[in-house]
């Protein structure tokens, strides 16, 4: 399979709307969104949605969508990626949370059933502002980006106001 760029649903988009007043900073994050499952651009649409209409998110853009190989495990069918630009009031740890939950909440088991496993949404953090931090849970920005196809190529079309 070769990769494919393509659009659909809010993929690419720009959205802004205005945080109330006591909500004045500004994180810039990047997120980088996959998944193999046949809900999964369902999954994107409602995830853009969701992060539109979120009272701590004033910008969101998304790039157009990737159709690409899977890799790692190979044998499996083959995902969707697009990035996710934001401006938001969280922190990291907070934004860290929501991530969690909201993968959770579009079916991602807390124990996969091995490494690369298909899935209908994963959700990595990319860049946190300009935040460099090694954990063992976390690593920004995310370990081994910049060689990543489903994250550079989706990227590379997008503003970054």
């Amino acid at each position: 399979m070769n990769l494919t760029l393509s659009a659909a649903n809010h993929y690419p988009k720009t959205s802004t709307h205005k945080i109330r007043k006591h909500h004045r900073t500004r994180n810039t994050v990047l997120l980088g969104i996959g998944g193999n499952k046949p809900r999964t651009l369902r999954a994107f649409r409602d995830l853009y949605r969701i992060l539109r209409a979120h009272p701590k998110i004033s910008y969101i853009e998304s790039s157009p969508l990737l159709h690409n190989p899977a890799f790692g495990f190979v044998n499996q069918p083959p995902f969707q990626n697009a990035t996710i630009y934001l401006h938001t009031t969280y922190n990291l740890t907070e934004l860290y949370a929501l991530v969690f939950y909201l993968e959770r909440r579009f079916g991602r088991p807390k124990k996969r059933a091995f490494k690369n496993a298909p899935r209908i949404l994963d959700i990595d953090i990319i860049f946190f502002n300009k935040l460099i931090l090694k954990r063992a849970y976390l690593t920004i920005p995310h370990s081994h980006w910049q060689s990543r196809e489903s994250v550079c190529i989706p990227m590379s079309f997008m503003k970054f106001d």
